[in-house]
């Protein structure tokens, strides 16, 4: 690689860590008056009111489904819901680069970047709340499950930006699974457990999957047409 490569590779990862920063600050309580017409959630009671009341309430949309209310709790999958951190936008880019071009990095990286626009303006135009009635057991589980809690307010709900970045990053696993198929089998394997974990960690409702899977798949094969298309062109010629 030319030092104008190393130098894209950077850029890339950097606007990645932009990307991932911007899901914070959109992450914190909605005002009182940004959502007047709807329902709010007191904090204090777990109670919906209607209009909001209190100094306590604030606006938010909850998304719960009959569904939603049967999913069981279960801590331990916070272990694949944290280690994506590291595996979704560093490892599975690195990967991509590695063992396949330059461009298919670029278009992972790009990927995790557009959907992160596409989730942001979703967060910012209609802010949602997972309330949280489970309590964490002892132990290691109980544990991970509070670092998850206190890292991560359950605002930006849908669509579930895990799901999304998950989805790309699953999606590039793929690609590559000929030429490393002893990693990336077992990857793709730990990576889908992010999905069910969304739910069962009361991070998000099944909506929030829904939606947050096709905006990762739709977003990934748009620039993958976009940043790969010459060089496709090249070898079907």
């Amino acid at each position: 690689m030319t030092r104008r490569d190393w130098i894209l590779v950077v850029g890339l990862y950097t606007l990645v860590a932009l990307a991932f920063y911007s899901y914070t600050l959109l992450n914190a309580i909605p005002g009182p008056d940004r959502w007047p017409a709807y329902y709010a959630w007191d904090p204090a009671t777990h109670a919906l009111v209607q209009p909001l009341t209190g100094a306590g309430a604030y606006q938010t949309f909850v998304l719960k489904s009959w569904l939603d209310a049967s999913m069981p709790f279960v801590p331990l999958l916070a272990l694949p819901y944290v280690t994506y951190l590291v595996l979704g936008p560093i490892v599975v880019p690195a990967l991509a680069l590695r063992f396949g071009s330059l461009r298919q990095f670029a278009t992972v990286t790009l990927a995790l970047v557009a959907s992160q626009l596409v989730l942001d303006l979703g967060y910012f135009l209609f802010q949602t709340n997972v309330p949280r009635t489970a309590t964490p057991p002892a132990g290691f589980d109980g544990w991970l499950i509070r670092m998850v809690w206190g890292n991560d307010l359950p605002f930006n709900g849908f669509p579930s930006a895990h799901c999304a970045w998950t989805t790309v990053a699953i999606i590039a696993l793929w690609r590559l699974r000929h030429r490393l198929p002893w990693v990336c089998w077992p990857l793709m394997a730990w990576l889908a457990l992010v999905y069910p974990a969304t739910v069962m960690l009361q991070q998000h409702f099944l909506i929030d999957v829904y939606a947050g899977i096709p905006i990762g798949f739709a977003v990934y094969w748009a620039v993958m047409f976009l940043v790969e298309r010459p060089e496709l062109a090249e070898r079907r010629s």
